[in-house]
């Protein structure tokens, strides 16, 4: 098939952006085009407009400021995961990254877009929920706002962004020294989407105890889902195999089913512990690797 008949603009500001988006209810946002651009062609949306936002200036700065990473609207997914800065300073992105399609569709695909479109089996919005992540909005006449991805997402494909705005990046908080992260997901054959994904980031002390815990499921439900009993259970002590597994085993929440027609709830609850502790594993393998 072939999309619906459209207008394309490329505007070069932030503010032509918003006043391309402003004028015409319905317009879509283009960055890296591997979501819409499948939408588009299938008619499962139909915009009068789309407005690509490629040649905005500094909408493609990855960049580390007042102890956050900073990715631009327009940064490739690609580009972070081989970034050696952003491996440093956000391991658990680059470690979801990782897992996202193919190399083909992250070499055009971006970070913001993917957040963005939040579909319910996407690897990206977990990080966002478990290492707290801040979107910088801009809105015509309002100027910028900044959502925390706590309220960022909603339904399954629908985001806080108000009519007309322009997410025009993420942050993420810089890990500590000491912080290991790792992602695990299960899917029916390799790089197909998730069934069911858990993302886990933990630091230790000088006493290789557990200080902090960050962990999030993905493919539960309508949006991501933190895992704060088994935050809680994993601090103050070292991640033994036993001490992942225990915590591991108070994973729990709301499964809709609806969310994946790929798989049933039932599955995916009865799986739930089992992908937590192996996310956490991936995580534990790094301690080595990282000392």
């Amino acid at each position: 098939m072939r999309p619906a008949n459209f207008d394309y603009r490329r505007p070069t500001t932030v503010a032509d952006v918003l006043g391309d988006l402003a004028s015409t209810p319905g317009a879509r946002v283009l960055a890296g085009g591997q979501s819409l651009v499948p939408l588009l062609n299938m008619r499962l949306v139909q915009p009068p407009v789309v407005v690509d936002i490629n040649r905005v200036e500094g909408l493609d700065e990855l960049r580390e400021r007042d102890g956050r990473l900073h990715v631009g609207a327009t940064v490739r997914q690609a580009t972070v995961l081989a970034s050696e800065r952003a491996q440093r300073a956000v391991p658990l992105l680059v470690a979801a990254l990782a897992k996202v399609a193919h190399p083909q569709v992250r070499s055009r695909g971006t970070v913001v877009g993917n957040l963005c479109h939040h579909d319910p089996a996407s690897e990206l919005p977990a990080v966002a929920v478990a290492l707290d992540a801040e979107f910088t909005v801009a809105v015509q006449g309002e100027g910028i706002r900044l959502i925390a991805a706590a309220e960022f997402f909603g339904e399954q494909f629908r985001t806080a962004v108000p009519p007309a705005g322009l997410v025009t990046g993420v942050s993420f908080p810089v890990a500590a020294l000491g912080t290991v992260a790792g992602f695990h997901e299960i899917s029916r054959k390799a790089k197909d989407f998730a069934l069911i994904g858990g993302a886990a980031q933990f630091r230790l002390d000088t006493h290789a105890e557990v200080v902090d815990a960050r962990v999030a499921v993905t493919g539960l439900g309508h949006r991501p889902l933190r895992m704060t009993a088994v935050e809680a259970a994993l601090l103050g002590a070292p991640p033994t195999d036993d001490a992942l597994r225990t915590a591991s085993r108070l994973a729990t929440g709301e499964v809709v089913a609806e969310v994946n027609a790929r798989s049933s709830a039932g599955y995916r609850r009865r799986v739930l512990p089992v992908v937590v502790h192996r996310a956490l594993r991936a995580a534990a393998a790094r301690i080595e690797v990282s000392a």
